[in-house]
């Protein structure tokens, strides 16, 4: 029972800085990245971070259980309850893992991420909202068009103000006419979500590793405590046996008088 608990105290710590990791790049990745993304058709690959942030949450209660399974390892609410908790946390990352390969397949055919940015061009002159994602998507990723910077020449007689680093143009008639960046986006948007997948399976697969321990652990404890509890029920002390010891009987002496 005492090695159960260290190994629940420290898989208790496993989760709790594995849960607050996976859930704060989850979160920071779809902020950041759904922002301007969101014009390339990728909206439902990307909302499988909920997922990984909602398998992450379920991570805090699961550690404050942990640390009080060894101090009360014969309460079975408390187990079936961390148990619980760990099935289900594993349920959503697991989810999330299996959903986050609809960007595995963009990786391997990124003709359909191309098409998209391409359609996105073609609307950035008459869509602010698609104007906005793609200047900030070409800002944050350092780039200018989707191949190349001369992709904008098939839309639009000059480049975009994101084009020489710019948010927009300061000055009236002002124009952008020497590119900062001369690398279309398909590429780093590529070797972004490529990075993107890659850290969060590897961390996401090891939670999961942790989280099978836990529940291992956790149901080693329940059984352990069940059947020492059964033994206990089941085994009954003998009656205490108390010898009574008589004096024996007088046996009379007869006597001849001589």
């Amino acid at each position: 029972m005492r090695s159960s608990g260290l190994v629940l105290f420290a898989c208790a710590g496993l989760l709790f800085s594995g849960g607050a990791i996976l859930g704060g790049s989850a979160a920071w990745s779809l902020f950041r990245m759904s922002y301007y993304f969101w014009t390339s058709d990728l909206g439902v690959e990307l909302s499988s971070s909920v997922l990984f942030i909602a398998g992450a949450l379920l991570c805090l209660p699961t550690c404050w259980l942990s640390t009080l399974v060894p101090y009360y390892p014969k309460s079975i609410s408390l187990l079936t309850t961390l148990m619980s908790l760990l099935m289900a946390s594993m349920f959503m990352i697991s989810l999330g893992i299996s959903s986050i390969t609809g960007l595995s397949r963009v990786l391997r055919e990124p003709a359909a991420l191309n098409a998209s940015m391409a359609q996105a061009m073609m609307l950035d002159a008459i869509d602010p909202a698609v104007r906005s994602s793609f200047a900030a998507m070409q800002l944050e990723l350092k780039c200018c068009g989707v191949n190349s910077n001369l992709d904008w020449y098939k839309h639009r007689s000059s480049y975009p103000p994101a084009c020489c680093g710019r948010a927009s143009n300061e000055k009236r008639g002002e124009r952008c006419d020497f590119p900062l960046y001369p690398t279309g986006c398909l590429r780093p948007a590529l070797i972004q979500l490529r990075n993107y997948v890659n850290s969060l399976s590897a961390l996401a697969s090891a939670m999961i590793v942790c989280m099978a321990v836990t529940l291992f652990t956790a149901a080693y404890t329940l059984v352990t405590g069940v059947v020492e509890r059964g033994e206990t029920r089941v085994f009954k002390p003998p009656q205490p046996m108390f010898a009574s010891f008589t004096a024996p009987s007088v046996i009379p002496i007869a006597t001849h008088q001589m």
